[in-house]
C-alpha cells in the first residue's frame, strides 16, 4: 500500500473500534506498518476518533523515531514498534481498553479459550504480560515474551494488545478477545468451573 492508503487504513480501523466499543474517547491506538520501508504509521496522541483524519497520522521507523509528526505520536509507540520487531508478519496492531477483556487484565487473570470463536486469534488461553507504566519502554519489554507465541495479549492492569497479518486482522483478534472474555467472564459469574476442553481448538487449528 502507499503511505496515504496505510495512513487512511489506520484511521478507519481506529474509528471502526470506538464504534464498536473498543476504545472509548482518545483510548486505545492503531497502527499499520510498511515493511519494504520500515515505517510505522500510527495514531496520534490525545486525538478523539471524530476529528481523526489521515493528515494526523504520524510515521516513526522501527526505533520508534519521527520520521513525520503533525500531531504527537501515540505514547504506546514504542510498544507497538516493539511488537513489530517480534512478530515479523504482523501488518497491523491494535490496543484496545476493551471492558471485558480488561477486567480480566485488572485482576489479573489469563483468558480461557471457552468458545470455538478463540479460534480466530489462534485458539490459545490469554496470557497477561507483567505490568509496566503505559508509554514506557519496560512495558514494550514486558509483553514481549507473552507475544513470542501469540497474537494476542493483556497488558496487566491496563488493556488488550493484538497483532495481525493485516490491520484488519489484528482488529478481529482485538474483537474476538473482547467476545471471549464477556463469555468467560459470565460463565464465571455463573458458577461454571468446566470449560470447553482446548484440544478440541487443536483440533480445529490442525483439521
Amino acid at each position: 500500500m502507499k503511505e496515504i492508503e496505510l495512513k487512511e487504513e489506520v484511521v478507519r480501523t481506529a474509528k471502526k473500534a470506538e464504534e464498536i466499543g473498543l476504545f472509548k474517547h482518545k483510548s486505545g491506538n492503531v497502527s499499520a506498518i510498511d515493511r519494504e520501508k520500515g515505517v510505522v504509521y500510527i495514531t496520534p496522541s490525545g486525538i478523539s476518533r471524530q476529528e481523526l483524519r489521515s493528515d494526523m497520522i504520524a510515521a516513526v521507523d522501527l526505533d520508534g523515531n519521527i520520521i513525520d509528526a503533525p500531531y504527537k505520536p501515540s505514547i504506546e509507540t514504542q510498544m507497538h514498534v516493539r511488537a513489530y520487531k517480534i512478530k515479523e508478519k504482523a501488518s497491523g496492531i491494535v490496543h484496545s481498553h476493551s471492558r471485558y477483556a480488561t477486567l480480566f487484565a485488572c485482576m489479573p487473570k489469563e483468558i480461557l479459550p471457552v468458545t470455538v470463536e478463540a479460534i480466530h486469534y489462534g485458539g490459545n488461553i490469554v496470557e497477561v504480560a507483567e505490568y509496566a507504566p503505559p508509554g514506557t519502554c519496560d512495558l514494550a519489554e514486558c509483553m514481549e515474551d507473552v507475544m513470542k507465541d501469540s497474537d494476542v495479549c493483556l497488558l496487566k492492569y491496563h488493556g488488550v494488545l493484538a497483532v495481525g497479518q493485516t490491520l484488519e486482522k489484528a482488529l478481529l483478534n482485538a474483537m474476538y478477545v473482547e467476545e471471549v472474555a464477556f463469555l468467560y467472564y459470565h460463565m464465571l459469574a455463573l458458577g461454571q468451573t468446566e470449560f470447553m476442553p482446548i484440544n478440541l481448538l487443536e483440533n480445529l487449528k490442525n483439521g
